[in-house]
């Protein structure tokens, strides 16, 4: 399926080796068929190789050799999965520092829930739970920092304080001012979420599809890089347990975005329903498991609770998905058997 900014479809099947030929005939044509080439040629590329690093300020985030892992610092009183350390800096850092310690690629700190029916918290309050986590980080960890939020102003001030990334989940299409923001600061990444008010689809990863395209053309319209964007599905938000389960079956259909996909499976209520309604803080092996599904179809960056587990669980998906190792490849077996 191809798809423009402005709305217009196309739907192609064919076989592999005749669709690797259609881009070289098509651009010779010029014109809308030259586009419509490129297009082509841009997704076959993309669903051959990984997207390339992401650059965030001093930081490179490879895509090739490995699943990154993004760990999760909630700085509030009302996290979902009731890891929220609240104001309380020193307990965050020493989060931040021991998932670091356990193999975290990103610190990811939000201030304000997003979970449903959450207390909304003023611009205010959200830096102040924020920065003095982010400056003191700053200080001891070379880990890129992302800040979790949907609020332009919040978004500035923790770059000030050390952020590299910004994670939007309303991928720019809350805040008017948050591309701005962020294209102020050319070293800084962004991650774009897809996020709607009412799940209510048609099809739903041609729609996530669409609205993340568009979340891009806002972004590259405000001068950001391409290669600093990643894109989110946005597991959980706007879905039913439904939704997420048909969107890690089909994640691999983003891929033609030709940007990194991040994923955010950890604890989430789906999991629950799917496990006798286990308690957030009971729902890593489900967490595990539908992270190694979404490694599986396509997820570059994985945001997680639970970082040793999450990294151990990796080593193994990643070594079915993107290859065997080199130190196992020439392994013998352990011994007899019988």
């Amino acid at each position: 399926m191809l798809a423009s900014i402005r709305g217009g479809r196309a739907l192609i099947l064919a076989p592999l080796v005749s669709a690797a030929e259609l881009p070289g005939r098509l651009e010779s044509r010029g014109d809308h068929a030259a586009e419509v080439g490129r297009a082509i040629g841009e997704v076959l590329m993309v669903r051959a190789v990984p997207p390339p690093p992401v650059e965030a300020r001093s930081r490179r985030l490879s895509l090739a050799e490995r699943t990154l892992v993004m760990g999760i610092v909630n700085v509030t009183p009302d996290s979902f999965s009731g890891d929220g350390v609240g104001g309380d800096v020193g307990a965050a850092v020493a989060l931040a520092l021991a998932m670091v310690g356990d193999g975290a690629d990103i610190i990811d700190i939000g201030g304000e829930s997003t979970r449903p029916n959450s207390t909304p918290v003023s611009v205010d309050d959200e830096i102040a739970r924020v920065v003095p986590v982010l400056r003191a980080l700053a200080e001891r960890t070379t880990v890129p920092l992302s800040i979790d939020t949907r609020k332009a102003h919040v978004a500035a001030a923790a770059i000030d304080a050390g952020a590299a990334i910004v994670n939007d989940v309303w991928g720019f299409r809350g805040d008017p001012e948050m591309s701005s923001v962020v294209s102020s600061h050319p070293d800084v990444a962004v991650i774009l979420m897809h996020n709607k008010s009412e799940p209510v689809y048609a099809d739903l990863l041609e729609e996530i599809s669409a609205s993340l395209r568009r979340s891009i053309h806002i972004a590259v319209d405000a001068g950001i890089d391409p290669e600093r964007i990643i894109v989110d599905p946005g597991f959980g938000f706007a879905k039913t347990p439904a939704h997420n389960l048909e969107l890690v079956r089909r994640l691999g259909e983003l891929r033609g975005l030709g940007r990194a996909i991040l994923i955010g499976v950890s604890r989430k209520s789906t999991i629950g329903v799917l496990t006798d309604h286990a308690p957030p803080e009971q729902r890593l092996d489900g967490s595990l498991a539908l992270t190694a599904l979404a490694v599986a179809n396509g997820a570059h960056i994985v945001r997680t609770h639970d970082v040793a587990s999450t990294v151990r669980a990796l080593r193994v998906t990643d070594a079915v998905v993107r290859g065997t190792p080199a130190h196992v490849r020439d392994l013998p077996p352990p011994g007899p058997t019988g």
